[in-house]
């Protein structure tokens, strides 16, 4: 049997699980957003019947994105303070669950979700990730590895990201250095269809950079060339970290 591993985007699901929650009071959210999660959690551990598994949360900042760019996630909606002083609790609660986890200060999860989904495949691991963050579209580049939407039941791997899009996944930095995604700038006054098109026309940002200051989508870009390499490194998700984390210590069930 070949081994399985799936790693759980922690904030990705208990967030979305907690605005979802209706509760008389704060603490009893929280309450029912645990017991939610461990459900959700038990039902994707059921559907994708892995060998090993681990949920990774996301270090205190600042990351090396922030370095890089002090704005990074400024305008994101800071979690309540209620939910962030028991993340303890859903930690422990998956651990009763036999899931491993991981947080390291300084360490976003997608980077060393990446990392690990990386050294896997390396490794001949099939590798799921359960995760609505479209960042984890750009590892689609190995049919070993599925990016699982639990909220809508649906895999996304190179297919439907060349459906979505048109374009495949390991272009889709590139795509995002101009058109932005979350927490990404991008390049100003390009937009999702911009990007799109310049993408489908030259292939990648290089390429777009060769038209010089053109009029339209690829002259802004050309123009705000140091903005959108920014965004590209700042869009690519880090697959080299060195963890200290072992396969056969994340074995589950």
């Amino acid at each position: 049997m070949r081994p399985h591993l799936l790693l759980i985007d922690a904030l990705n699901l208990i967030r979305r699980i907690h605005a979802a929650v209706r509760a008389p009071d704060e603490n009893s959210q929280v309450d029912g957003a645990i017991s939610s999660t461990i459900s959700s959690l038990s039902r994707a551990l059921h559907d994708s019947q892995p060998t090993h598994a681990l949920v990774v949360f996301d270090g205190n900042p600042p990351t090396w994105r922030h370095e890089l760019y002090p704005d990074y996630k400024s305008q994101r909606k800071p979690m309540p303070d209620i939910l962030n002083n028991r993340l303890g609790d859903f930690n422990n609660a998956f651990l009763q669950l036999g899931v491993k986890t991981f947080r390291r200060s300084g360490l976003e999860a997608d980077d060393v979700i990446a990392s690990m989904a990386s050294k896997a495949m390396g490794a001949g691991v099939a590798v799921t990730i359960l995760s609505t963050d479209r960042s984890f579209q750009q590892l689609l580049t190995d049919p070993s590895i599925r990016l699982r939407d639990h909220f809508q039941k649906q895999d996304h791997n190179a297919e439907t990201v060349f459906r979505q899009l048109g374009f495949r996944p390991e272009q889709l930095v590139d795509y995002w250095a101009m058109a932005g995604n979350g927490d990404i700038p991008g390049v100003s006054g390009v937009g999702k269809q911009g990007a799109a098109r310049l993408m489908l026309e030259f292939g990648g940002l290089e390429q777009v950079f060769q038209q010089g200051e053109s009029k339209g989508a690829a002259g802004k870009v050309c123009v705000q060339k140091e903005q959108a390499l920014l965004s590209q490194r700042l869009a690519t998700l880090a697959t080299g970290l060195e963890l200290g984390v072992r396969l056969k210590d994340l074995r589950f069930g």
